[in-house]
């Protein structure tokens, strides 16, 4: 019989820089992958970027005339703004199961990654900053990776974009 320690992978290469560095932004970048994925597989992102577009034409809508102070004017801006927000929770709501879909095998998860990484500074901050500590931990580490991959991500999978001015 061949014994479990012959068996089991050996990660400890993972555990120290630079190896842990590159360990987690790999981690943070399949994570935010897969969460990106099914965000566009479970929403309608046609109808997600109308209303988004159509939100922020009512927000200026409404402020203008807000600024004209015709109460007529306000209440239909009002009256849209109601409608529209409520075609934006069912939105909102496949947005939020499929997140949930993806977080609760991460809880699951993290409590391993936290422990086999626990103690070890995996990354080094190349300045002083506010608020950002120099030596990282994987924490720090693993959120600012997933920060940043996810604003990317979610750029290349649609779920974000900039409205233009003509929308």
């Amino acid at each position: 019989m061949i014994p479990i320690s012959q068996i089991a992978l050996d990660f400890s290469a993972f555990a120290t820089p630079p190896n842990a560095t590159f360990a987690i932004m790999a981690i943070a970048a399949a994570l935010g992958t897969t969460t990106s994925f099914i965000g566009v597989r479970s929403m309608d992102l046609e109808t997600y970027r109308r209303l988004t577009i159509d939100s922020h034409k009512i927000r200026k809508e409404l402020m203008e005339a807000t600024r004209s102070g015709n109460q007529r004017r306000i209440s239909k801006a009002q009256k849209k703004q109601q409608d529209l927000m409520a075609e934006q929770s069912k939105i909102s709501m496949d947005r939020m199961k499929s997140s949930m879909f993806f977080t609760l095998p991460l809880l699951l998860i993290w409590p391993t990654l936290g422990r086999f990484f626990e103690g070890t500074v995996v990354a080094y901050f190349p300045f002083n900053f506010p608020y950002i500590p120099r030596e990282m931990p994987f924490i720090s580490w693993y959120l600012l990776c997933s920060i940043g991959f996810n604003i990317i991500l979610n750029r290349l999978f649609g779920l974000s974009f900039e409205i233009d001015p003509e929308d």
